[in-house]
């Protein structure tokens, strides 16, 4: 054999070994004990790696460094084990078990919450099942599962979503809120735990943008003028906003129809002659104390119960594309079918729908034939696109066939969205108006969110005579359409206008609170042809004018160098004079009411005016604040909170109840910043 076949490795065959040394075993034992033993103590007293935030947990394989892999076989294989079987452990506890809501995990435990946190309400998790990961990605995602994450991703995260801390193939899934109370623990460690609240969310929904009321000085202009308004669509928007934890931007609230959405105690009607009478009171503005409120209140007449009233309703119902949706088609049968039972057979239904086409789905028919016209209802469906105009054309020639003597309205029911059709809104808005010459009036029902074009809406319903209602849920709808239902069809008087007159010799300055898309010329006030609101039975009607009394030190807008002194002779010592017009239903001449302001109707305290008055301060307090007033934000969301329970009063029907759920759920998605007053 060549020596390119030796084997140098022979020589060793014959190689004898040492003899074992048993001092050095028992040294290295001893050595071996001492490290774990030191390893211990420092992994107890030290803080792991990951609790910091911002730091990731690094790779255990580092642990190792300096051993051969023959020795570190079994931790290696323990770890890799461990690893694989991390994600599964976790999606298996997530699928079993409640995860916190709220704050990033801070320990490598991941259930485990910060112990200065405040805890959560739960959410369920959903788990799909994960394919195996190999060793090294299922360490990167322990270390991610430990890791918070960083702020800007938590500002841009949903409110009520969780991070997911495994992998992306688990699906979070919110739980339902069972009470207010867990609604607003959800927001609170929204704030605490994230460090933001959610702000104005882009609804893709439209309104009429407009500037606030301004203030105005007495001397430059004494009288004020605008026409009431009835419509509640606002509130009931701006309910469903913040409780779904998002707030309504600005233009989505009108402070007067928060305010009229809410029944007053207001004296009754002498008679349908004369259907309705001012309330007039003055207290301390709650918000200014140099300021204060004259509250002016009015409550429609309403006929006794059992009343011979006949109505020809003809049912407008938009069944395009966009109406497909629980809350928008499916909410509107059941709507509409409460509204049927609180109708006879004195009355008649008709139900146009448009989608595409228009077309009739039942002809005028007898309200005491339910059978039918809960069938017809029960056939519609959604599909199309929106033919909105020629809808209301067809609705309009029902309604002109089947004319009564009473109420003849066409309810135009819709989530605001008119695609094709006439092509100029004034146009349409023309068309509507004239038709209310004829006798014909028009109502608008809102459904839904995303698609609700509240400007569209408004304006039709102001020039169809009619008023405009925001439906969120069933519980609205019954409040609408059976609770109210004479407000909502039955009209006591037409055309009613306010007009102001102020004492420059007692008042220096004013503001009207809301009523911006309802004011009125001066010379509008006696002009019988000029349009303004209606009022329906038993409809109550609030506004406030906030007055800053001469010489009381609250004035923001200094006289002029060269005015005249305002003439005192005959005013004597009243505040201001009040004058309303309006029409008796048919008729075209208005009628005058006049009523001064007096010092009987001055009082000093708040809680002395009564309940009533405080919980509508509270009200336009609310208002005013949700969407930054410039001239009314000053009261803290404790005090708005404190104001309106002090005026709660009997509340039939828990609506100030539920006010004051909304004001605290706005206290956590808008706090009080620090200011002064």
């Amino acid at each position: 054999m060549s020596h390119h076949d030796h084997d140098p490795f022979d020589a060793l065959k014959s190689t004898t070994p040492p003899p074992a040394r048993p001092d050095a075993r028992t040294a290295a034992l001893a050595a071996a004990r001492a490290a774990y033993d030191e390893a211990q103590s420092k992994k107890t007293s030290a803080t792991p790696q990951g609790f910091f935030p911002g730091r990731r947990l690094m790779s255990v394989i580092t642990s190792f460094k300096g051993f051969s892999i023959m020795d570190a076989r079994i931790p290696l294989g323990t770890a890799a084990i461990a690893l694989l079987l991390l994600p599964l452990g976790l999606q298996y506890y997530n699928s079993t078990a409640l995860t916190p809501l709220g704050g990033a995990a801070q320990d490598p435990a991941p259930a485990l919450i910060s112990e200065t946190a405040e805890p959560a309400a739960p959410v369920l998790v959903e788990t799909q099942p994960a394919p195996p990961q190999p060793a090294q990605e299922a360490e990167e995602m322990m270390a991610d599962a430990v890791m918070p994450a960083p702020q800007e991703q938590l500002a841009e995260a949903p409110m009520l979503r969780a991070p997911s801390p495994v992998s992306p193939s688990i699906a979070v899934q919110t739980a339902a809120v069972p009470s207010p109370a867990a609604d607003q623990m959800l927001m609170r460690n929204s704030v605490d735990n994230f460090g933001y609240a959610p702000s104005v969310e882009p609804s893709g929904d439209s309104f009429t943008s407009f500037d606030e009321q301004r203030l105005k000085a007495v001397a430059d202009e004494p009288v004020s003028t605008f026409s009431i308004d009835v419509d509640t669509a606002s509130y009931s928007y701006a309910r469903r906003l913040l409780e779904d934890g998002y707030l309504p931007e600005p233009d989505a609230i009108r402070i007067e129809e928060l305010l009229n959405y809410f029944p007053y105690d207001y004296a009754p009607a002498p008679s349908a002659d004369v259907p309705f009478q001012p309330t007039l009171k003055v207290f301390p503005t709650p918000w200014n104390d140099k300021t204060q409120l004259l509250q002016i209140g009015i409550k429609g007449f309403e006929p006794p119960a059992g009343a011979d009233t006949r109505s020809n309703l003809v049912f407008l119902i938009d069944t395009s594309g966009s109406m497909d949706a629980p809350d928008k088609l499916p909410l509107l049968k059941r709507a509409f079918a409460l509204l049927l039972e609180k109708l006879s057979a004195n009355d008649t239904v008709s139900i146009v729908a448009y989608a595409g086409s228009a077309g009739i789905v039942l002809e005028p028919t007898s309200a005491d034939n339910k059978a039918k016209i809960l069938a017809a209802l029960d056939g519609l469906s959604a599909g199309g696109s929106t033919a909105g105009a020629e809808g209301i054309e067809l609705a309009y020639r029902l309604a002109e066939e089947a004319k009564v003597d009473g109420t003849n309205r066409v309810i135009l029911a819709t989530d605001g969205d008119f695609n094709v059709g006439i092509d100029h809104p004034e146009a349409l808005e023309d068309f509507i108006a004239a038709k209310r010459q004829t006798g014909t009036s028009l109502s608008i029902l809102g459904f839904g969110r995303g698609n609700l074009d509240d400007a569209t809406m408004q304006a039709l319903a102001q020039n169809g005579n009619g008023n405009a209602s925001y439906i969120s849920s069933f519980a609205e709808a019954k409040k609408v359409l059976v609770e109210e239902i004479g407000g909502t069809l039955h009209t006591i008087a037409q055309d009613v206008k306010i007009q102001v007159e102020f004492n420059p010799a007692m008042i220096a300055e004013y503001r009207l609170i809301g009523y911006e898309t309802r004011a009125l010329n001066r010379e509008d006030f006696n002009n019988d042809a000029v349009d303004a609101g209606d009022i329906g039975a038993g409809h109550t009607v609030t506004a406030f004018y906030e007055i800053t009394p001469v010489g009381s030190g609250g004035e923001q807008i200094d006289p002029l160098r060269y005015g005249e002194n305002a003439a005192t002779s005959g005013a004597g010592e009243e505040l201001a004079f009040l004058k309303m017009r309006y029409k008796l239903p048919g008729e075209t001449v208005s009628q005058l009411i006049e009523q001064p302001v007096t010092a009987d109707v001055v009082y000093d305290d708040i809680a002395a005016a009564g309940p009533d008055a405080q919980f509508a301060a509270a009200i336009a307090a609310f208002g005013q604040k949700l969407k930054s007033s410039a001239y009314g934000s000053a009261m803290s969301w404790a005090e708005i909170e404190a104001l309106a329970r002090a005026g709660r009063g009997d509340d039939e029907g828990g609506y100030r109840a539920e006010f004051l759920r909304l004001v605290s759920t706005a206290a956590l998605l808008k706090p009080d910043t620090t200011t002064t007053r």
